[in-house]
């Protein structure tokens, strides 16, 4: 028992220090004192009403500037002037984009505030930006700032430390690993068998992408190779030429359909700020990521469904709840071809890695649990598609195959939303809110399994969370937001 207690207070004096971080001069005058301190009082005030929305990272004695698990691992191309300074841009594009959310979920009163104390004249969107490269411009030119940012815009994990001491782990990932491989086992079973010849529960339900025309490899090649040009490397598209690939690469969701909780709908919350799903308009909510691989920075397309639930099958059921979800991730190469393709669900459980034409799934040795890899996908052919296939209930990915002509099977048209929408809703009354909270978690999602393996550092084991708090393994640490994680997983035949 005093072992431990003492571990414990070590983690806690540990993770209390690993917080402190200096601060950079303060010492302002004139406008930049007045944009800093315009700053700070949008922190304190979304801080007062709870509405730090945590997708990304605030950056101590930085207030116009935010970080992820990306941006954060950039630091080490940030060194010559031309490349810092389009960091700091990145990082302040990050944090004008949460703040624009985060205001429009304030109580009306608390924005009427902010925009009279607006330095600058304009709009709110306009002093954000204004101020935020006016203080950009002063870190450029400062010694101390550079080294403090590119020592300190980090992003901690998503593991709780303590947990992991109190709750044994050193015993509790060898119980981990012997339910994942069961688990693995079980799920790489189907896709063994021909999508065809998979058992049905109800009836096969296709949910099909606005049409639109096909791009050629070709197309997308020279789409991207100008992208890559900036001193970072890191390929920016136009809305357009996003929209663009987001609609090339969007699969089909076919689902074995029981009852409405195996219907893809569109996230809603009620006056209460509990979520709903209407499966009257489907909807597929979309991203664009970014990822390190082999020296290089790659383009990711991020799908996401939700769906009202996963019906429980019982009392007991541990597993089962309110609200589900699958997400599916296109990692493309420079010259836009997939190099992987992977998934998880919206709890960040069931990871599944399926390597490109012509690349192969690697043992980890992030010293983290094994990763299942049921298949390697071909290279699209030209009017064809990926079908997703999922299982009825636990919504499971069951199949992945190319499909051409999908005629004679029940199909729904489904819509693509920004996944951002999802962080600044409206409500019946008016009032805007996020589908998170600000642990990035959706409390009504939460599952009974949470109370069996609290042990493994996760908070909320199975809830529905938010992008860039995925903890996706329960033996070791490992992200799906990691810029490193395909990485470790996939080489070149």
């Amino acid at each position: 028992m005093w072992y431990t207690t003492i571990a414990l207070c070590l983690v806690v004096i540990i993770q209390g220090c690993a917080t402190l971080r200096p601060d950079p001069e303060t010492s302002l005058s004139g406008e930049d004192a007045i944009c800093f301190r315009w700053f700070e009082n949008i922190e304190a005030t979304l801080g007062e009403h709870d509405l730090n929305d945590p997708e990304t990272v605030h950056i101590n004695g930085f207030p116009h500037l935010r970080t992820n698990r990306f941006l954060a691992s950039m630091a080490d191309r940030a060194t010559s002037k031309e490349a810092f300074a389009e960091w700091l841009e990145q990082m302040r594009q990050l944090d004008a984009k949460g703040k624009k959310l985060e205001f429009a979920n304030l109580p009306a009163i608390a924005m009427q505030q902010l925009v009279a104390e607006i330095p600058t004249g304009g709009s709110f969107d306009q002093a954000l930006k204004h101020c935020g490269k006016r203080s950009n411009k002063l870190s450029l030119n400062n010694p101390k700032h550079k080294k403090i940012l590119l020592e300190q815009a980090q992003v901690p994990d998503a593991y709780h430390n303590w947990k992991r001491v109190v709750g044994l782990y050193p015993l509790a990932r060898y119980v981990a690993g012997i339910g994942i491989e069961r688990l693995h086992r079980e799920l790489d079973t189907s896709f063994k068998i021909p999508p065809e010849k998979l058992p049905l529960q109800g009836k096969l339900i296709r949910y099909s992408p606005p049409h639109s025309g096909m791009l050629t490899p070709e197309h997308i090649s020279t789409m991207l190779g100008p992208a890559y040009d900036n001193p970072l490397g890191v390929p920016h598209l136009t809305s357009l030429q996003l929209q663009q690939l987001l609609a090339n690469f969007a699969p089909v969701w076919e689902i074995d359909t029981r009852n409405d909780t195996d219907k893809i709908g569109t996230v809603s919350l009620a006056n209460d700020k509990q979520p709903r799903i209407d499966i009257n308009q489907p909807t597929v909510y979309v991203a664009q990521g970014y990822t390190r691989w082999r020296g290089k920075v790659l383009l990711q397309l991020i799908y996401q469904i939700w769906l009202p639930a996963r019906e429980k099958t019982s009392m007991l059921d541990l597993y089962g709840g309110p609200l589900d979800s699958v997400i599916w991730r296109v990692t493309l190469s420079p010259e836009g071809k997939p190099i992987a393709f992977d998934s998880i669900h919206g709890c960040g459980c069931y990871y599944l890695l399926f390597p490109g034409q012509g690349y192969r799934a690697v043992s980890p040795n992030d010293g983290a649990e094994p990763v299942l890899s049921p298949k390697s996908i071909t290279t699209l052919s030209p009017g064809h598609r990926l079908l997703l296939r999922l299982q009825g209930r636990t919504h499971y990915l069951q199949q992945v195959s190319l499909v051409g002509d999908i005629s004679g099977t029940a199909t729904r048209n489904y819509i693509f939303q920004d996944s951002e929408e999802l962080r600044s809703l409206q409500m019946p009354n008016g009032a805007k809110r996020s589908l998170y909270g600000e642990d990035g978690i959706i409390d009504a999602s939460g599952r009974a399994e949470r109370f069996l393996f609290w042990p493994y550092g996760i908070a909320s084991p199975g809830a529905m969370r938010q992008w860039g708090t995925h903890a996706i393994a329960f033996i070791g640490r490992r992200h799906f937001d990691d810029p490193f994680l395909l990485d470790n997983l996939v080489a070149k035949e």
